[in-house]
């Protein structure tokens, strides 16, 4: 019996280990499963060149990331934001698979049309599931993409990375 209770131990042991990760110059505060890891790099957005700054990390077969963009100009926020969107639903998507909106808004976030949540549940080219929980919003001229995409859809996963986005300032 002593010897069982070791391996109920190990058992129990949570796979997301949730921390909060400041993105300083955006005062925006997100809450990942994992430590995540700082990148950044020049991409073509909205007929800009701009810096992408990200964070992610991996955890329980899921990707976590926050991307975020300084468009420096709002009338390209709007433009952005879709451009965003379109591309990430669109390496996913196929003429049978649509992305569902969820009505998902954020406080403290610059309105924008084009601003939003969606999910969308597909197959890999070996036909293995993929789910993609996705959105999009703004605050100022800075546009914020959040990421979850992974195997299968496991809301004990995306519903406290979703929930846990809040700004500090």
């Amino acid at each position: 019996m002593a010897m069982a209770l070791p391996v109920a131990l190990a058992a129990c042991s949570p796979a997301l280990d949730w921390r909060e990760a400041p993105i300083e110059r955006l005062g925006l505060v997100a809450m990942f499963p994992c430590r995540p890891v700082a990148q950044s790099r020049q991409i073509e957005l909205a007929g800009a060149a701009v810096k992408m700054e990200m964070q992610a990390c991996e955890a329980n077969g899921a990707t976590f990331a926050i991307s975020i963009v300084d468009m420096k100009d709002p009338a390209a926020v709007g433009p952005a934001l879709s451009a965003l969107r379109d591309a990430t639903l669109g390496k996913l998507a196929s003429p049978t698979v649509t992305a569902a909106p969820t009505g998902w808004s954020l406080t403290g976030a610059t309105p924008q049309p084009a601003a939003g949540r969606w999910q969308l549940n597909s197959q890999r080219q070996d036909g293995s599931p993929l789910s993609l929980d996705t959105a999009v919003f703004a605050r100022g001229t800075w546009v914020v993409q959040a990421t979850v995409i992974g195997a299968a859809p496991d809301a004990r996963a995306s519903t406290p990375f979703f929930e846990g986005l809040h700004f500090a300032r």
